[in-house]
């Protein structure tokens, strides 16, 4: 209980305003009036838990734990003596260890006790069975229902303690980890003894013989050469360490707790990071220790060190930390640079040490984590406990009916025979017995077959091939098939970005220098000094050497001329391919729409090389150097002697990279200066050094990075990279660039204005969306034949890897390309700018993230003046970061424009697609991220949950009136928007969430929007969102994907976790309730199977209750011939066994192995999704009608066998078995007929053997039965019944014969109704006496559906459709 994490309590806080937010808003929806369900059972509902909170508070100490005075104080020392005690608790810091799993070993039996009876058909056979256990109320045995009831529990409950004990071994993996920690030398030796007393003792006797194998907490082992008389390092159990204990790092080892950075060995104490398990970026961050603690080096350092840390509460956010240092007396600031997070992974650095600050559950990674989730339920269950209650209301209602029967024929009859006398039954008692006979129509059998139905169906989906990534050698996994059904019933999709949607893998694909839109990595680069294709067939490409450098290597290319009038006739029938139509790993030569300035960087390096003082060249010099100049990455030599670069982003790696190949190869990198290899015109490669001044690093609010560095020539060069919103304003032509800026998004916006038009004129299916809008449109930026290009065809001739070039003149061709480079360039700041915003928002509307580039040369003393002010706001204790960004933004201003960047985000396989096909499929796609938002939204546009024509919202906390942009964004889009988008970062979610107000604004607004994107969202706040969602929209059912740590808190939130085995580790994917290796699986896992799984389930429990429904029905007619005295029909082992042996397989091998239709029409007509989403498989009115045919269905089986056997014919076999036996042989059969036969429609081998052994079985079993009982004089006269009495008779089999005849016709009659009323559009019958409105395809019958698979002209539409989305094509098939 000391454990308990404060944040605990403000999660069930959260909780709380979010219900008591939602009773406010039913009461202002209603009247004022208190319902009765508000007095009867909310109230006291409300005061049971306030009691029971006080409770807690007072005996078990579970209360809110107070803030501290002044944060908390933690001493730099060596070794304490003593534990540091926590001012909040009064006691001693909680332990490092984390405990995951939902249960402890004391409560695990109350809570799933309790858990199970508090589900109803569970409490409904308690009810049931207990009182069937007491002598003479049961007329089927006493223990029939109780014994199976506890079987069953005790397996479920077996089935969560051994998923909850495999999250206790996680949990004990991740404790029993052992870090590097300073230790006294006689602590180290004595291990355990002095800290676990009886514990260490009783363990060592062997008496505990469990706890040996984990008292080592210390393992005292001098690790290196760092020799103390008292202190050494020492191996410590990550659960063994304390808030205070100063902690020793290697590379590559994970954080086992908050940290204070002390010391680091990287240069000026600056160590990185990786935060993957924190925030999903695989980016490396920077942290660097505190200039006076740099001499906590060694154990010697750390001893003469004497500092005080005090730093705020445990709390969630990732993105904040606030603190002070005091050395001596000087008190320096903690910020979030100087601090290590529990969860980050130590790189590029050789040695840390670290104080730690928080342990075990107070940890940042902890606090965001959800903690001990609540079991899952499929939401299927909901539905199936109302037809539950409505068979309970029925068994109650039909057993009274009969009592009240009795009672009528007591009075009549009873009464007046003298051999009944004293033979009266209590009302009560015929009730009970009644009760217990029609129990069985709500059998037990359904919810253990329906255990056997969920482990085929986990089979059937972990075994298809098409959810198997062969690159990776991955199948798909199910981690558990309790919510299987939920698969086919999701309405909104929250994802992670990286890794999830994209694999994190950022690619340089062009640039905008001089008005010159620039494409990169489509073509080969011949470099400077390489053979001239002018003068030669033969080309170099680009190759790296065993240093990392540029080198070349020449191949042969073959072109064969081509005519250029068929070429251009070709295109014009066939169309430009655009971007979106290409995998991200093969891009093309793009243009610009708009323009014809586009070349490869191949084509500007020979022209760079021939022309080295033209205008264009300056500039594209300047852009490149830039780019290997501005960013704050290390070069790294592998052992085999190559240069990796390890960036704090990959943006910035895939600048560096690009710079690699344009001939800028950064190889060395100091703090004070950054080494280029640059290669010149004549081919040879020289070094150059400048000199790092002053970095400015990016931050969320600045949204840019700049860099001022003394090249070799002595002048102060700043470079400033950053979103075009906060480059441009500061341009030294700024209201120029701004009226160009908005000449262009104003044509933008007109395009989309009328793309809007367009679609609102498109109409909509059932739901309001519109399947046959198309997954994509073409972009602007084309691939564009040049027609003075020479046309080419690639030969590549096998091994050889030659490629021989045949063309008429390259030299030619070279001089059209410096044409056309001399011809684009301009000298008007006003065309460059206006070309280079316009190629801006092609890159964008391709998915591409743009970056702009300026520029500006400093003076000496204007650098020193700014340099004093920026050196005083580095340093200063109060509004540090405030003051840091008010001296930047002194000196980023006056810019010239350089240019603008576009990098490629690679999504993964299917993306877009899967996306689109969700969309249709009425499913919402968020985007919960922590990158920045103008990241987000381009891979959103890149992703396509945002469309061209998208209305995006953004709210933003910065701008103010955070109330007035809700209250504006809830308006428009009430007033119609064709695809609205909302954007939101976690700084503003968290004010939205302050503030009631703003929170019930927020969650009205976000059931209308379309998409969501939430950047910059930590762990807890994904979590919050969903929880939110689940709250606000109780209806929606949501799933959560990601494959990192940090979205373990939102896959356990969500109603259904998929995670995705990616590159961030197996973490989301152990955890998560499915997982998949690539997002684009989830189109299959939840438009293919998870319909299936829904619809199989709910057939399964609709077919089940039917058959219990009609078979005891007719035991209830039969009463009355009886005298209503509760004498069964069936005898009694026939009906034992019936729902094991004889009417099993019929329900359950359709529930495992049932497809209503095909995988390729699900996957290409993806409205059909609908069908789980609106519940159409199993609902009240739905199962009424079955209940309905089983009505008419069971007074046909009984009037006519009664007729034609029992009361007008002349039975040869007077006794009740025959009878019984007759109405229980058509029941099976009839049974297994329908079912089997006449609604499965998937028919495969396995159904006809169900079939046959079913029914085969039951003729088997009546021969069994006639041998094996003995003779007596009973009702159930069962020995040689079959053999020898009423199976001679032929009366028995046309009587049977005649009731499976007319059930037959009348179930074939209907279908074949049903059929005819579907093609004329009448079905329901109600279309009848309504308008009859046009139908998209969710609104289509399955039956009609079932019927256009069949014809072979739809058949290959369907087929075609769904290849052509498979296959990328844009053309609309629907």
């Amino acid at each position: 209980m000391s454990a308990t994490p404060a944040h605990d309590v403000d999660e069930k806080g959260e909780n709380g305003a979010v219900r008591s937010s939602t009773k406010g808003a039913k009461r202002n929806r209603g009247d004022g009036v208190e319902s009765w369900s508000d007095r009867r059972v909310k109230q006291p509902a409300d005061l049971l838990y306030h009691r029971y909170t006080h409770f807690a508070e007072l005996v078990l100490r579970r209360k809110p734990l107070p803030p501290s005075k002044d944060g908390r104080h933690i001493p730099l020392r060596a070794v304490h003596e003593t534990p540091l005690l926590d001012e909040r608790r009064g006691r001693s810091y909680i332990s490092n260890s984390v405990v995951s799993g939902r249960y402890t070993i004391w409560d695990f039996l109350p809570k799933q006790f309790w858990f199970q009876c508090t589900r109803l058909h569970n409490f409904y056979f308690l009810c049931i069975g207990i009182p069937q256990t007491i002598p003479g109320l049961s007329t089927t045995g006493s223990y029939t229902t109780i014994l199976p009831l506890t079987f069953f529990l005790l397996l479920t409950i077996c089935k969560e303690g051994w998923d909850d004990m495999k999250r206790h071994k996680m949990d004990k993996v991740e404790n029993n980890q052992y870090a590097t920690v300073l230790r006294k030398r006689q602590a180290a030796v004595d291990g355990v003894a002095s800290s676990h007393g009886l514990a260490r003792t009783l363990s060592l006797s062997g008496m505990l013989p469990w706890a040996s194998k984990t008292a080592n907490d210390v393992v005292h082992e001098a690790l290196e050469e760092d020799e103390d008389v008292d202190l050494q390092w020492a191996k410590v159990r990550w659960r063994g360490m304390k808030v205070g204990d100063i902690v020793k790092l290697q590379r590559d080892e994970a954080v086992p707790a908050d940290l204070a950075l002390l010391y680091a060995d990287g240069e000026d104490g600056i160590a990185y990071v990786e935060t993957m398990a924190l925030d999903g970026e695989t980016n490396l961050k920077s942290k660097q220790a505190p200039h006076g603690l740099r001499v906590c080096k060694n154990i010697s350092g750390i001893k003469s060190c004497a500092a005080d840390f005090v730093c705020e509460d445990p709390n969630p956010n990732l993105y904040d930390f606030n603190g002070r240092v005091t050395i001596g007396n000087i008190t320096i600031p903690l910020t979030l640079s100087e601090v290590l997070y529990r969860g980050t992974t130590l790189r590029n650095t050789t040695q840390t040490i670290g104080l730690v600050l928080n342990t075990g559950e107070e940890c940042k990674i902890r606090m965001n984590s959800h903690n001990r989730p609540a079991a899952k339920k499929p939401r299927l269950e909901r539905y199936a406990n109302q037809v539950v209650l409505l068979l309970i209301g029925y068994v109650v209602i039909l057993s009274v009916g009969v009592s009240m029967g009795y009672i009528i024929w007591h009075q009549r009859l009873e009464v007046r025979a003298w051999y009944l006398n004293n033979a009266y039954v209590d009302f009560g008692q015929i009730i009970v017995g009644f009760l217990i006979m029609f129990n069985n129509v709500i059998p037990l059998s359904l919810f253990v077959s329906l255990e056997i139905v969920k482990i085929g169906q986990m089979i059937m989906v972990h075994s298809d091939k098409e959810m198997y990534d062969e690159e990776t050698n991955t199948p798909m996994v199910c981690n558990t098939n309790t919510i299987l059904e939920n698969l086919g019933q999701v309405s909104y999709v929250l994802s992670d970005k990286t890794g999830t949607l994209t694999e994190n893998v950022m690619k340089f694909r062009g640039m905008s220098v001089a008005g010159i839109a620039i494409t990169h990595g489509t073509e080969p680069t011949c470099r400077d000094g390489s053979l001239d294709v002018r003068r030669t067939s033969e080309c170099t490409l680009p190759q790296k050497d065993s240093k990392g450098l540029v080198s070349e290597k020449k191949v042969s290319i073959t072109v064969e001329q081509r005519d250029g009038a068929a070429m251009e006739a070709n295109m014009r029938q066939h169309g430009r391919p655009s971007l979106q139509q290409r995998s991200s790993s093969d891009v093309p030569r793009r243009s610009v729409q708009g323009t014809e300035s586009f070349v490869s960087t191949a084509e500007l390096i020979r022209y760079i090389a021939d022309h080295p003082s033209a205008v264009v060249s300056r500039r594209a010099r300047e852009f490149m150097l830039a780019m290997a100049l501005c960013h704050t990455a290390l070069p790294e030599i592998t052992k085999d002697g190559t240069i990796n670069f390890q960036a704090s982003s990959p943006d910035e790696l895939a600048l560096l990279e690009a710079a690699q190949d344009l001939g800028y190869l950064m190889i060395q990198r100091s703090s004070h200066t950054i080494t280029l290899l640059r290669s010149g015109a004549d081919g040879q490669q020289s070094r150059e050094m400048y000199e790092v001044l002053d970095v400015i690093e990016f931050s969320s609010q600045r949204k840019r990075m700049s860099i001022i560095v003394r090249c070799p020539d002595g002048r102060i060069w700043l470079i400033c990279k950053g979103a075009d919103s906060v480059i441009v304003p500061r341009l030294q032509q700024a209201a120029l660039a701004s009226r160009k800026s908005h000449e262009v998004r104003r044509s933008l916006q007109a395009e989309r204005e009328q793309l809007r038009r367009s679609e609102q004129m498109t109409p909509r299916n059932s739901f309001g969306a519109r399947p046959s809008m198309t997954s994509r449109r073409r972009g602007s930026m084309e691939i564009r034949r040049d027609p003075t290009a020479d046309n080419a065809r690639l030969e590549v001739p096998g091994v050889a890897h030659e490629m021989r070039m045949q063309t008429r003149s390259s030299k030619l061709s070279d001089e059209r390309t410096s044409r056309r480079l001399q011809g684009f360039a301009v000298a008007d700041d006003a065309t460059v700018f206006r070309r280079c915003f316009k190629h801006m928002d092609d890159f964008a509307m391709q998915g591409l993230r743009t970056l702009l580039f300026a520029h500006k040369t400093i003076s000496p003393s204007e650098y020193a003046g700014w340099k004093k002010l920026y050196q005083d706001a580095t340093t200063s204790l109060n509004g540090r970061q405030e003051r840091i960004e008010a001296a930047a933004d002194m000196i980023e201003q006056g810019f010239d424009l350089l240019g603008a960047s576009a990098i490629e985000d690679k999504l993964q396989e299917g993306v877009p697609e899967t996306i689109e096909k969700l969309r249709r499929a009425n499913i919402k796609i968020w985007m919960l991220t922590g990158d920045k938002r103008e990241t987000a939204i381009n891979i959103a546009h890149s992703a396509q949950i945002c469309k061209p024509e998208s209305d995006l919202f953004i709210l933003d906390n910065a701008k103010g009136g955070l109330e007035t942009q809700l209250r504006d964004a809830v308006m428009d889009v009430r007033t119609g928007c064709s695809h609205s988008v909302l954007v939101i970062d976690g700084h503003t979610l968290s004010q939205v969430d302050a503030a009631q107000d703003l929170k019930q604004l927020f969650y009205d607004l976000i059931p209308l929007v379309d998409s969501v994107i939430c950047c910059r969202a930590s762990p807890s706040q994904k979590a919050g969102i969903v929880k939110a969602i689940r709250s606000r929209i109780p209806i929606a059912l949501t799933l959560a994907i990601g494959d990192g740590a940090n979205d373990i808190a939102m896959i356990q939130a969500c109603h259904v976790g998929v995670g995705i085995s990616g590159k961030e580790g197996l973490q989301a994917a152990r955890v998560a309730d499915y997982s998949i290796s690539q997002f684009r699986f989830l189109q299959r896992l939840l438009l293919v199977h998870g319909r299936w799984n829904y619809m199989r389930t709910a057939k399964f429990i609709t077919w089940t209750l039917w058959k219990e429904f009609w078979f005891y029905l007719m035991q209830a007619l039969y009463q009355h011939h009886n005298g209503y005295t509760g004498t069964s029909l069936y005898e009694n082992a026939s009906l034992t066994v019936l729902n094991t042996l004889f009417t099993s397989l019929c329900v359950i091998v359709p529930g495992i192995f049932e497809q209503d239709l095909k995988a390729e029409t699900l996957l290409a007509v993806p409205e059909l999704y609908v069908y789980g989403q609106k519940n159409k498989g199993l609902n009240l009115p739905y199962y009424l009608q079955w209940v309905l045919l089983a009505v008419s269905e069971s007074m046909v089986v009984w009037f006519i066998t009664w007729a034609s056997y029992g009361h007008f014919a002349q039975m040869s076999d007077n006794g009740l078995f025959a009878l019984g036996n007759l109405v229980f042989t058509e029941g099976v059969v009839f049974t297994n007929y329908k079912l089997l036969v006449l609604e499965t429609h998937y028919k495969t081998v396995i159904v006809a053997v169900s079939f046959l052994i079913t029914v085969g079985g039951w003729w088997a079993w009546q021969g069994f039965l006639s041998h094996a009982y003995a003779t007596n004089i009973s009702p159930y006269d069962v020995k040689g019944g079959f053999t020898s009495t009423f199976g001679n008779d032929p009366n028995w089999w046309l009587t049977l014969i005649a009731v499976l005849a007319v059930l037959t016709v009348m179930e074939l009659g209907y279908k074949s109704i049903k059929q005819s009323l579907l093609v004329a559009g009448l079905w329901p019958v109600w279309r009848l006496f309504g308008a009859r409105a046009r139908r998209d395809a969710d609104e289509l019958d399955v039956g009609l559906w079932q019927a256009m698979e069949k014809e072979p002209g739809m058949r290959k539409r369907l087929t075609r459709m769904h290849d052509a989305h498979e296959g990328d094509d844009d053309d609309d098939c629907g």
